[in-house]
């Protein structure tokens, strides 16, 4: 089938621009370790000093030309001699897949288009990725090929060759082969940090040296582990840009929507599997999440529910909010992939697989109320700006105005009220969040017709506990309930915030294969979980409070507080 070219202006601004920032922060960090080292250094050393920046820089352009350049080849080591990758010749990719072999043979392949070749990761996840510019790799995994039927593999592989061909993978697969290594150090700390967890006993030097090994540890993973998560989300709209061309081409190679449709959701259902048999998503699917076709934590939760898809498309196309919640979303939403394809469908005179719902947008009459830290910011911007003008007036206006002069600096001002502005605007939703309701059972079918975060219904849940155990869960983020009706993410907080897996690393193991009642409320968003009031589990017979809504209001106070104190000179 053929599809109107369309201009990728907007992929190569949106990926340059990611680079750039990405860069810039490195640089700094560079920059700030070259000259914590230089100022320690011996006296040939100190004629480096002041040429920090220049330093930062050349590291950082030899490492995005060694990237670019070499990228191909580290990723096949990587892959090697941590998955096991292994080559497929066309003969057993023959064996799954018929289909692939023939469109093949049957695509033109030239030294400027060089036909990819195939690997295979001995895991039992999911996977299906592709990098490499001269080098070409298609990566899938045994648990992918023993998923999949034959026309199924085809789809996905079709939207992985559309990428090689189109180039849409150039820069995204080197910034990814970057984000391994804090996701390395964040597994590395994590185990080392396992061997020195508590209980202690009563021995005081055990207590000093083993916790001392362990908050060390406990500091580089979780550190590690948010450096790898903040880098990832910078990625984040360059790669949704990526996957409407990779989703358009590739149903253009196999000539079917419906296919990949299909394809996604037998992923879905193979990436649930997965999480109920090993009680986690896993390093693969976590530390590749950017290179893969769906998001593995919304393809978990969605894989085995009994679902109402136009419903879900419906908030995904034509919700008045969609593009707020798309800044936290690493992949594109889902329900306008979906759409997509099913218009492509309509006009190859297809019958699409799904129907497509109504455009109108459905009536959201407390979206303000959503969005009230960003009305409480911009309200902090604009008393800013009022404030410096009465300020800037004053220094001219000469000693009847004189006592004003301090409101000139905007730069006290704009970090004293933008702060007090969103703190403000958490406290107006605060209610509304963590509303006083008797709990209800729910499937997620039923839940997802809410529309906001703010629409939070008390749920309770019947199930079992699914969690990695040590400090890879140090901040409770892999957390699942496993129940009848499928997979729920939970989000708990303590009295001490996220942190508590960290300060009770052997709590989460005594309810292992126990049934557990979890109460809390169910939050919205393109990946919804549910955020953890109490549980409680009948075969231990005790119940666990949580304190989301503490530390909402401890969070909020915060913000006001620096306001007030940076307005008050103290910070």
């Amino acid at each position: 089938m053929e599809l109107l070219p369309l201009p990728r202006l907007s992929l190569w601004l949106s990926q340059g621009a990611t680079l750039l920032v990405i860069a810039w922060l490195l640089q700094g960090l560079l920059q700030g370790g070259i000259a914590s080292v230089l100022s320690y250094a011996n006296a040939p050393l100190t004629l480096l000093r002041g040429w920090e920046g220049v330093m930062a820089w050349f590291v950082l352009g030899c490492l995005g030309l060694g990237l670019l350049s070499g990228g191909s080849g580290l990723w096949s080591w990587r892959l090697r001699a941590r998955y096991g990758l292994r080559p497929v010749s066309l003969g057993e990719l023959e064996e799954y897949s018929p289909e692939t072999v023939r469109l093949l043979e049957r695509l033109p392949w030239s030294w400027w288009q060089p036909r990819p070749q195939v690997g295979c990761l001995l895991t039992a996840a999911p996977i299906i990725f592709s990098y490499g510019r001269w080098r070409r790799r298609i990566i899938v995994s045994e648990g992918l090929l023993r998923s999949l039927s034959g026309e199924e593999l085809l789809a996905l592989m079709a939207a992985e060759i559309a990428q090689l061909r189109l180039g849409l993978n150039t820069l995204v697969t080197p910034l990814v082969l970057l984000l391994q290594l804090p996701y390395d150090l964040y597994c590395w700390w994590s185990r080392w940090g396992d061997r020195f967890a508590p209980p202690y006993g009563n021995d005081w030097r055990r207590w000093i040296i083993r916790g001392t090994l362990y908050l060390l540890c406990a500091i580089g993973s979780q550190g590690s582990y948010l450096f790898f998560r903040g880098l990832e989300m910078l990625c984040f709209w360059s790669n949704q840009l990526r996957q409407y061309y990779s989703d358009r081409q590739g149903a253009a190679l196999i000539g079917n929507p419906n296919t990949l449709v299909m394809a996604w959701f037998r992923l879905m259902e193979a990436t649930a599997t997965t999480v109920r048999a090993q009680g986690e998503i896993g390093v693969p699917l976590e530390s590749l999440r950017l290179l893969l076709p769906l998001n593995p934590t919304q393809a978990a939760l969605l894989g085995n529910q009994p679902l109402d898809w136009p419903t879900l498309l419906h908030w995904d196309t034509a919700h008045p909010l969609r593009y707020w919640f798309r800044f936290t979303s690493s992949h594109r939403p889902l329900g306008l992939r979906l759409h997509a394809l099913m218009t492509y469908a309509r006009q190859w005179r297809l019958n699409p697989l799904l129907s497509l719902p109504s455009v109108s947008s459905p009536r959201c009459p407390r979206a303000w109320q959503q969005l009230t830290p960003f009305w409480g910011a911009i309200a902090g911007v604009i008393t800013t700006i009022i404030l410096t003008g009465i300020g800037q007036f004053a220094l001219r206006a000469g000693a009847i105005a004189f006592p004003l002069w301090w409101l000139a600096d905007w730069s006290t001002l704009a970090r004293g009220f933008i702060p007090i502005g969103i703190g403000l605007g958490l406290f107006l939703r605060l209610n509304a969040y963590y509303p006083d309701r008797a709990p209800q059972t729910y499937t997620l079918g039923q839940l997802l017709h809410r529309l906001l975060p703010l629409d939070s219904p008390a749920v309770e849940l019947k199930g079992q506990i699914r969690a990695v155990s040590g400090l890879r869960n140090g901040l409770g983020q892999h957390l699942w309930l496993d129940t009848e009706n499928g997979l729920f993410p939970l989000r708990c907080q303590r009295a001490w915030g996220p942190m508590w897996p960290m300060l009770e690393p052997a709590y989460l193991n005594t309810l292992a294969g126990r049934s557990l009642v979890v109460r809390g409320w169910f939050r919205r968003g393109t990946v919804p979980f549910v955020e953890v009031s109490e549980w409680h589990s009948p075969d231990l017979q005790e119940k666990q409070s949580w304190a989301a809504p503490y530390w909402a209001i401890v969070v909020a106070t915060l913000w006001v507080l620096y306001g007030i104190l940076t307005l008050l000179g103290w910070i």
